[in-house]
């Protein structure tokens, strides 16, 4: 019995197609392109990397991917740092200090019953100017709208200091009517 050829080699890996099992191209030498090789994921983790590098195990001439990579794309990450990333630069990073940090053009949240935050403390900055709007639909913790706007407040049911703001007039004793605070 003679003993198996293995090579663990580094691969240019080339036209990735989606599949129930993905397939790719290796061209490890240039003598040594390979057609339709499976490429297989971890549960959980889904990638669709179209072409780039990794390592690919030869045994007796059959092929298996280990390891399918975009070297130049790939974050530089602080020791233990996870991220997430894209090549066009969007990623979740997970960072030093129990950080979750998310850079993206949109944030989409589909959720077909709630979100949640559990939170002491929700802080909220933004780069809008005015004319901007950041318009809140039934409302913040309960019925009707609320929109900020432009330094302006809009909602419904407003209860301030004790005084409902919906349809409150100033026809009480002392106070003033015109220009007066």
């Amino acid at each position: 019995m003679s003993t198996p050829a293995i090579f663990l080699r580094r691969a240019r890996l080339r036209s990735l197609k989606e599949g129930l099992v993905q397939t790719v191209r290796t061209e490890a030498t240039e003598n040594d392109a390979k057609d339709a090789i499976e490429r297989m994921q971890d549960y959980g983790f889904a990638a669709n990397v179209v072409d780039g590098q990794g390592l690919v195990l030869t045994i007796d001439g059959t092929v298996i991917v280990l390891r399918m990579d975009r070297i130049a794309d790939r974050p530089r990450l602080a020791a233990y740092e996870v991220s997430v990333w894209h090549k066009e630069g969007h990623n979740v990073t997970l960072r030093d200090g129990k950080v979750v940090e998310t850079n993206c053009d949109i944030y989409r949240v589909n959720a077909a019953v709630k979100v949640e935050l559990n939170t002491p403390t929700v802080a909220m900055s933004t780069k809008a100017t005015v004319g901007d709007t950041l318009d809140v639909k039934n409302g913040l913790t309960g019925g009707g709208n609320a929109t900020f706007a432009a330094g302006r407040v809009s909602a419904l049911g407003v209860t301030a200091a004790g005084k409902n703001l919906d349809g409150h007039d100033h026809n009480e004793t002392g106070v003033r009517t015109g220009p007066n605070n």
